[in-house]
Order: structure tokens, then sequence, then C-alpha cells
């Protein structure tokens, strides 16, 4: 019978995954509420503008197309970030499940 209980394997490593996972979180967090802003205040810019007359529906077009790319350049940088922190999750959970079989079957892998 085996020693492992998967339950709490799965509990264990589901953890760590999300541990790593959450320092990353905080990573870039900065970074969406920076952005988030700056949809707000184009979002306003073109709400006070298109109202009063200052700003067509084409110029609101491009404003909205200004911002999209400039939050695009600032956000990709979330990608790589992304990418380090599912490393760390899978490392996080290797490191559980090869403590677990080092435990259970007396190997180390």
């Amino acid at each position: 019978m085996p020693a492992l209980d998967s339950d709490a394997l799965t509990r264990d490593i589901a953890q760590a995954m999300l541990a790593a996972l959450g320092q990353h979180a905080r990573a870039v967090t900065p970074y969406v509420e920076s952005e988030a802003a700056k949809f707000a205040e184009t979002a306003l810019l073109i709400e006070t503008g298109t109202l009063n007359g200052d700003i067509s529906e084409e110029q609101a077009k491009i404003l909205l197309s200004m911002q999209e790319g400039a939050s695009r350049a600032v956000l990709t940088s979330i990608t790589t970030i992304s990418a380090i922190a599912a490393q760390d999750a899978i490392n996080a959970g290797l490191r559980i499940l090869l403590a677990a079989l080092k435990t259970a079957a007396g190997i180390a892998l």
C-alpha cells in the first residue's frame, strides 16, 4: 500500500505553488493599478471632451488607441514576470513532490 497520501500531497503542492505565484502577483500589482488609472483618465478625457465638443469621435478613437498602445508596452512586461512566476510555481511543487518521494520510496530524483 502506498505511503503517500494523494490528497495531502496535492494540498501541499498547491499551497507551495500558490505561495510562489503570490510573490509575483505583488510584483505586477503596481503596473496593473497604474494602467487601470490611465484607462480611467483616458475615459474621463474622452467623455468630457466629447460632451463639450472638443473631441470628435475620430479623435476619441485615436486617444483610445494611443492609450491601448502605451498600456500594451507596459503590461507586456507582465508576460515575462508571468513566465518567471510559472517556473517558480513549478519548482515549488517539484520540491514538495521530490521530498515526498524521497521519504515514501527512498529515492532521490
